[in-house]
């Protein structure tokens, strides 16, 4: 069944993918053939036949004035109109000539992921309206040198406010194209103006033609062959249209949801077994992140949804786009933590451990941060004042959670520095000692010997003294003293005291033990027996089987171990009598 699925889920991907292959080929192959426009003086391509063009790829249209760009725009739509009754609205060659002529129109304030839906449908629109209303002979438009005389920077079609203005910054300065008030206005133009007959010769309905066609994958036969009633338009599309746009986003949502579904149960019988290299796991935002970009092409081009219902579902879905991205970087950056730090050669909640996992959690802030930055830009949002607010917005963050970021940048400069890591005993200043359990972005955690958790701001840990009894080595010396009676032979005291620190389990034997003969006490030869324990957590299970070895081993050689003695004379107050009396 896993097996089943898991097979269904790919095919459906890879049935996609070719899809969307073939549709992207049929765009660009579309948009080849439109070569860009120019801005010599000497581009004089409005004369140039269809044959000519060929010829010359890279001559651009004469905008030099709103004479010439109404011009330019007409005659290239002429050509298109042309290239239509020969091989249809939709063939490359009249779309190529349609996209040509879009060069006339000023998109500059349509957003960036909306430029290529808008160029086609407004280049149609203005179309339809020019071939309704009266415009005056070319001779009184105004050429280049009387826009110069007069002074003048735009024109506007008498009787309209269909307004040709020069542009005055960015790629297209010094030319004179339709306003972006005009393209913005279009559609209302165009509603305005459709009840008017068209003028002799000019060519008819292109706009609604265009827009309830399909895409060269839909076979026009299929179109045809559906009931009358679903072709007729609802809300600026037919209903076959509308059809269409909702089995594609249950499809792409389906598929979405398989592959989430397939993932879940791989995780769920795999359990703690699994791997931390699941790169599975991209499989989720993979798809949805493909299937966004493949119904997006798919209800545009091949569908051919227009005007609201389209800028609705192409930003819903490219908004989808990105917010799959920020989940693939999340989870991708997730799989390599998980993997890295699960290594043998890093200990868990090791201080490098830690450092890996922040310096990956800093790499996959700044890819969602250059991902969502490149797509305000895609969407055409203000980054400036985005950021103005958040510098002040940032002030106010800072001076309210100063102790926050202190106890932050105190974890990064333990992280860096050093100075003690997870699993090293510590002393602290205030005298409790412990053993290192965790090394956090806020905080430090110690274990003390009663199995009691301590934790530390690192604001505060940082600016105390810390005695790290792990360092630079993991042992710990311990010191025993012994004093045995005067008259001992001290070499057999030194033996038995060397022998003893020499098989016993918990002392290290590198350095070696030794033995020192401190002082002659009052009551005793002293003695002190020096060891390491390999680790100070067994500092004091040492000292104590030290300690039941060495009395255990002096008793059995009779060897007495002195100890301070007191005498206590008591007097009666029947002999201090007579002394007092004298």
């Amino acid at each position: 069944m896993k097996h089943g699925l898991s097979k269904a889920v790919m095919a459906f991907l890879l049935f996609f993918l070719v899809f969307s292959w073939s549709t992207g080929f049929s765009i660009h192959a579309g948009e080849a053939e439109s070569p860009p426009h120019g801005d010599s003086d000497s581009s004089k391509t409005i004369a140039y036949t269809p044959a000519e063009m060929d010829r010359h790829p890279l001559a651009g249209l004469n905008l030099k004035s709103p004479r010439e760009t109404l011009r330019s725009f007409l005659t290239t739509m002429n050509w298109a109109y042309a290239a239509s009754l020969e091989s249809g609205t939709r063939s490359r060659k009249s779309r190529a000539f349609v996209s040509r002529a879009s060069h006339c129109l000023n998109l500059s304030e349509v957003a960036p992921s909306m430029v290529d839906a808008a160029r086609i449908e407004s280049t149609f629109l203005l179309m339809e309206i020019l071939n309704r209303i009266d415009l005056p002979p070319f001779d009184a438009i105004p050429d280049k040198h009387m826009m110069k005389a007069e002074g003048w920077s735009r024109w506007t079609i008498p009787n309209t406010e269909i307004t040709i203005a020069r542009v005055l910054e960015g790629s297209h300065e010094g030319q004179y194209l339709f306003t972006p008030k005009t393209v913005k206005r279009l559609e209302e133009f165009y509603n305005r103006t459709k009840h008017l007959p068209y003028k002799p010769d000019t060519w008819e309905n292109p706009y609604e033609t265009y827009i309830f066609s399909p895409g060269t994958l839909i076979p026009h036969q299929w179109i045809e062959c559906l009931p009358l009633w679903t072709k007729k338009p609802f809300f600026g599309q037919t209903l076959w249209q509308w059809i269409g746009l909702t089995l594609s986003l249950i499809m792409a949502a389906l598929v979405v949801w398989l592959c989430y579904l397939w993932e879940y149960r791989r995780k769920t019988s795999a359990g703690k077994k699994a791997s931390p290299w699941r790169f599975g796991k991209l499989l989720f935002p993979a798809s949805g992140m493909a299937l966004s970009w493949i119904v997006e092409i798919f209800i545009d081009i091949q569908l051919n949804i227009t005007g609201m219902p389209l800028l609705i579902t192409k930003v819903g879905l490219q908004v989808l786009f990105f917010i799959f991205a920020g989940l693939a970087i999340l989870i991708f950056g997730n799989i390599l933590v998980n993997g890295i730090t699960s290594s043998s050669r890093l200990q868990k909640r090791s201080i490098d451990n830690n450092l890996v996992r922040l310096s990956f959690r800093v790499l996959t802030l700044m890819m969602l941060f250059a991902l969502y930055w490149y797509a305000a830009n895609y969407f055409g949002l203000s980054i400036t004042a985005v950021f103005a607010s958040a510098g002040i917005a940032g002030l106010a963050i800072a001076m309210a959670a100063r102790e926050t970021l202190a106890n932050f940048f105190g974890g990064i400069s333990i992280l860096l520095d050093k100075p003690f890591t997870t699993g090293n005993y510590i002393i602290l200043d205030s005298g409790e000692r412990g053993e290192v359990v965790d090394i956090g972005l806020r905080s430090t955690r110690i274990l003390t010997r009663d199995e009691i958790l301590i934790c530390i701001p690192n604001s505060v840990i940082t600016n105390v003294k810390i005695v790290n009894e792990s360092a630079p080595a993991p042992r710990f010396r311990i010191r025993i003293k012994v004093g045995v009676a005067y008259g001992t032979d001290v070499e057999q005291v030194e033996e038995i005291l060397m022998k003893l620190a020499r098989k016993n389990e918990l002392a290290a034997n590198n350095p070696a033990p030794r033995v020192r003969f401190r002082a002659f006490g009052d009551s005793s030869l002293d003695f002190e027996l020096l060891c390491w324990a390999r680790r100070p957590e067994e500092k004091g299970r040492l000292i104590h089987s030290l300690n039941k070895e060495i009395y255990n081993a002096l008793n059995k050689a009779g060897i007495i171990i002195p100890f301070p003695q007191r005498d206590v004379h008591l007097i009666s107050s029947s002999e201090t009598a007579p002394e007092s009396n004298n």
